[in-house]
């Protein structure tokens, strides 16, 4: 175990499901580098690692505490339980670790939850292994040697119907939907490259009427990590009842050492949840009815947007179509999201998969057909 991946780790590195290496950015590098962190193995380590400092010994709610200076300048605090002995997560993103056993002597946490303030991020049940062969864990060389990727956005436009359009060209699709007056983004995914691209190319699709709002699908950081930008452009956020405090946090949060959109250009933040149901354009020549997604395993925050008109549902993460002519995919929310449609009473031709492709609504039938009953829920 004292070989973790520090030499992998120094270089960002992203592994495709095929197992290709390729340099990643070094926002990448530095947060993977830091979550090392978040197991008390890596704290350690951390702390008694050449150039670290460790200083300000002091004892706070019956916990020692200190503070630790790694040699690159980042600082963190270090709490040690004071009646077992073992490290405690009590960081700016919190990690806890608890339900310690015993490998060889070693007493290693089997329950790691990581939070972001008071909302848990991550709930991991592990198993350890103490001086297990790890291999060479190290970055090929090619990669270490690979000029650092910047981020970019390609933007491809599909009108689904007659204003509807779908815009991918990348992993994290959007819908733009034009309304009598105006226009509604659903999603503003990733980061702000990706968010700002996808919204200067909806405002070229109908530039006779404004973007007012962006619908959130769910709080998760790969599709609400554009909602910054997309406040710093004025638009109303849209989000699930439960996701609205999270969303109030994240406009909140200052942006000092990598100021981002909306630090460069401060908007405040309006917002609209969804409890039940929620219609934009009602009255209109096109609504959009969006809806919770209740009792699905993947977010408590989660939304589905109905077009009753086009007879179309958008959806994300619950259902990502594969690609044509191939087998093998796992789809375990396929279930929960048929429930939904069906105890709505909706009427859906087609699904806008905003991951994957849009497809017939009988596909996603099939794939719950396909799904192990225990996937399924």
């Amino acid at each position: 175990m004292t070989r973790v991946a520090s030499r992998f780790l120094a270089c960002g590195v992203a592994v495709s499901p095929a197992g290709q290496t390729s340099r990643a950015s070094s926002v990448v590098a530095d947060e993977r580098r830091r979550s090392l962190r978040h197991h008390p193995i890596g704290l350690l380590q951390i702390a008694g690692a050449d150039g670290s400092i460790v200083t300000n010994h002091r004892t706070e709610n019956g916990h020692d505490a200190v503070d630790v200076m790694t040699a690159d300048g980042d600082q963190f605090t270090l709490y040690v339980d004071g009646t077992t002995r073992l490290p405690i997560g009590d960081v700016a993103v919190e990690t806890e670790f608890s339900d310690y056993e015993d490998h060889d002597g070693l007493m290693l946490p089997t329950r790691l939850v990581s939070r972001i303030d008071r909302y848990t991020v991550g709930d991991l049940r592990v198993s350890n292994t103490v001086n297990g062969e790890t291999g060479d864990l190290a970055a090929p060389a090619e990669v270490r040697a690979a000029a650092e990727p910047t981020p970019s956005a390609h933007v491809t436009v599909d009108t689904i119907a007659p204003g509807i359009w779908y815009l991918a060209g990348q992993s994290h699709h959007s819908l733009v939907v034009e309304l009598d007056d105006s226009l509604v983004l659903i999603e503003a995914p990733q980061h702000d490259t990706r968010a700002l691209a996808v919204i200067a190319r909806t405002r070229e699709l109908a530039p006779d009427k404004p973007l007012t709002h962006v619908v959130s699908t769910h709080h998760h950081f790969d599709h609400s990590g554009g909602v910054r930008a997309a406040v710093s452009e004025g638009l109303t956020v849209v989000s699930h009842d439960l996701a609205k405090p999270f969303f109030q946090m994240m406009v909140a949060r200052q942006h000092t050492l990598v100021p981002d959109a909306l630090a460069r250009h401060p908007q405040p933040l309006t917002v609209e949840t969804v409890s039940d149901r929620l219609v934009l354009g009602e009255g209109g020549r096109r609504t959009i009815e969006l809806y919770p997604v209740t009792d699905n395993l993947h977010a408590d925050t989660m939304l589905m947007a109905y077009f009753p008109r086009e007879r179309l549902l958008a959806e994300v993460d619950l259902y990502t179509p594969p690609a044509p002519n191939t087998t093998g995919a796992r789809f375990p929310f396929v279930a929960s999201l048929v429930r939904n449609i069906e105890q709505r009473g909706l009427r859906v031709d087609r699904i806008l998969a905003l991951h994957g492709r849009v497809v017939q609504f009988e596909d996603l039938r099939q794939a719950v057909r396909a799904a192990p009953e225990r996937e399924s829920g």
